[in-house]
């Protein structure tokens, strides 16, 4: 990114600086700008709402398989979405794994699961109400969730022809393009589209459960969001932990991606389906919203 290139080259420049100099008032002076600047940065590169943090993602191209994709800026959540968020929204938590975390954790920072895409669909708008932004989804004509009916528990036609109001600034799924140009990163290529050995933060698995939960680490349970490693663009658990649900469609249902805490090292980056009516305790999901 650019602008957080220039940042980083103006902080390191302020820092030599005040090394150079020993007047103390020249020194706080240097203290205050670069504390500006690296919250100008912040600013730049983070959406910080009321309910959820969000990082921005810049527009950019990259290749997947052989084909070349460019991806328009967006935010993306630092973390999959909690029982604690999916709580506070929906005021249910349909998680499996809803007793018992792990030494240190707290039940609420685990990843909600055992979500079905059509309860996804009924989060996001209620989300962006609660933020105050426009909701994406459309279903017969109304983005108010009120009148959708309940939520089905088997497939529903009505609720399978659900529409993206495209200038809406609201929360929804991320397309699969979006997600895999977030999740590689510094990684993406404009040249080469296989990322069979690439994982959300690093190449390869020598150092895989730096980054992610799985099968080798997980101890076969889900764990608090962003204990682990960032990858490049700020972003937690984008491999492992739960399986997140995308947009996109898939020869089983709806797409999702990225392992989970039960995943072999070989199959965290896969892909794979689950119907829209269902919901698996290794399959949560992370939300996206517009970069205007």
């Amino acid at each position: 990114m650019k602008k957080t290139v220039f940042y980083a080259i103006a902080i390191s420049a302020a820092l030599l600086l005040s090394s150079c100099y020993t007047n103390s008032n020249y020194e706080e002076q240097e203290d205050e700008d670069t504390l500006q600047l690296k919250e100008e940065q912040e600013d730049e590169d983070s959406l910080q709402l009321k309910n959820i943090a969000m990082k921005k993602i810049e527009e950019g191209s990259f290749k997947l398989g052989d084909d070349t994709k460019t991806v328009s800026s967006f935010y993306m959540a630092e973390t999959e979405t909690t029982q604690k968020l999916y709580n506070t929204i929906m005021e249910s938590n349909p998680s499996e794994h809803s007793a018992s975390p792990a030494s240190g954790e707290t039940q609420e920072n685990r990843p909600v699961e055992n979500v079905s895409f059509y309860q996804i669909l009924v989060f996001c708008n209620k989300l962006s109400v609660a933020e105050n932004l426009t909701p994406v989804y459309q279903i017969k004509n109304e983005t108010d969730t009120s009148k959708w009916g309940n939520i089905p528990t088997d497939t529903n036609s009505d609720w399978d022809a659900v529409k993206e109001v495209s200038d809406a600034t609201g929360f929804r799924l991320p397309h699969q393009d979006e997600w895999v140009f977030a999740a590689l990163g510094s990684n993406a290529s404009t040249t080469n589209g296989d990322y069979s050995n690439f994982y959300a933060g690093c190449i390869g698995t020598d150092n895989l459960g730096t980054y992610a939960w799985y099968k080798d680490n997980s101890n076969n349970t889900t764990h608090d969001v962003a204990k682990k490693t960032a990858n490049s663009n700020g972003l937690y658990d984008m491999s492992g932990n739960v399986w997140e649900i995308l947009w996109d469609s898939h020869s089983e249902g709806h797409m999702r991606v990225g392992g989970s805490f039960e995943a072999d090292p070989q199959n965290v980056s896969a892909n794979w389906g689950i119907p829209a009516k269902s919901g698996y305790a290794d399959t949560g999901f992370r939300v996206v919203c517009a970069a205007n």
